[in-house]
């Protein structure tokens, strides 16, 4: 039997509705948003219900799992809805902007007995969950460093409603465009012990509306004494590409672009087949029990790590986890 999904949020919500309807075993019922043109885009494309009232879709029993595609601060208050209705809830990323909510999301979806996936889609690249496996092999020796480098653009336009505020996306540069690689950096390296951040707006006219921040570096300290580089910024001119990169005192691996070097000749890792994406990991958690690739925990971890780094740079110090 299908697993039935109803979304909520079409603005990127768009996209994960075309993921859920291209895999077998998952079905889309319905869509809701307050946008009655895109609710009509999604029904056309789709063939599936829309509803304006989010309470009417929720109230259907033809949902199994609520897809929370909204903005970032309203991910807990709207899953926590689904999950006392008693639908399996994932919320696109981050998991929400403050801990507190993230603590909230998670008891509800535990009272209710039901399932939390937080769609951190970077976690089923085959090149990360080689790098991933590489390091917990041990395959780099001792772990010296973890870097993120994200250099983007984004104009004025952008920042027009909730981009950029704290309320509702939780920070900029870091919490929306590098929250992706952020979790990717913790789930290498494992616990954070500190961090130290710098911030602020840059972008001049353009990015006079941004509360939050268009540039930012910190420095993280891991728990396993790893150390971790981060810059983020959305002032770029020219999209530059993503990178992730990791080293050892036996190997450096990254992204953007991919690396894999050793010391030694011939390392190689093998990877098991699995879930490719956020909707895949959901058929496998409902249907055959497994584990999510990113569940609450994990999602919360992130949401922490952001907020640190945030404090650290309104403090102008050192800011020790956990908060």
């Amino acid at each position: 039997m299908s697993i039935r999904f109803g979304v909520v949020g079409l603005g990127m919500g768009m996209n994960r509705s075309n993921q859920i309807v291209g895999t077998d075993g998952a079905e889309l019922v319905a869509a809701c948003d307050l946008d009655q043109a895109r609710l009509d885009k999604a029904k056309d494309q789709f063939g599936c219900d829309g509803h304006t009232d989010y309470a009417e879709m929720l109230a259907r029993d033809d949902i199994d799992v609520v897809w929370v595609m909204l903005p970032s601060g309203m991910h807990a208050q709207f899953g926590i809805l689904a999950a006392e209705a008693g639908k399996n809830v994932i919320t696109t990323k981050p998991m929400d902007v403050t801990v507190e909510a993230c603590d909230a999301l998670t008891a509800a979806c535990d009272k209710a007995d039901v399932k939390l996936l937080i769609d951190f889609e970077e976690r089923f690249r085959p090149a990360n969950r080689k790098i991933k496996k590489a390091i917990d092999d041990g395959l780099l020796g001792d772990v010296i460093l973890g870097e993120i480098r994200l250099k983007w653009w984004r104009g004025e336009g952008y920042f027009h409603g909730w981009h950029g505020t704290w309320k509702q996306d939780g920070g900029g540069s870091l919490a929306n465009q590098g929250v992706h690689q952020l979790d990717l950096l913790q789930w290498f390296l494992g616990d954070v012990g500190s961090v130290s951040g710098h911030f602020g707006v840059y972008g001049g006219h353009e990015h006079r509306e941004v509360e939050t921040e268009d540039l930012l570096h910190a420095h993280v300290q891991f728990k396993s004494g790893s150390v971790g580089a981060i810059l983020t910024t959305t002032t770029c001119p020219k999209h530059q590409q993503t990178q992730v990169q990791v080293h050892g005192v036996k190997g450096v691996v990254g992204t953007g672009p991919d690396v894999w070097e050793f010391v030694d000749d011939g390392i190689d890792v093998e990877i098991e087949d699995g879930p490719r994406n956020t909707t895949e990991d959901c058929l496998s958690v409902l249907n055959d029990g497994t584990q999510p690739a990113c569940g609450g925990d994990e999602g919360r971890k992130t949401v922490e790590l952001f907020n640190a780094i945030y404090q650290s740079g309104r403090e102008k110090r050192e800011v020790s986890l956990p908060l």
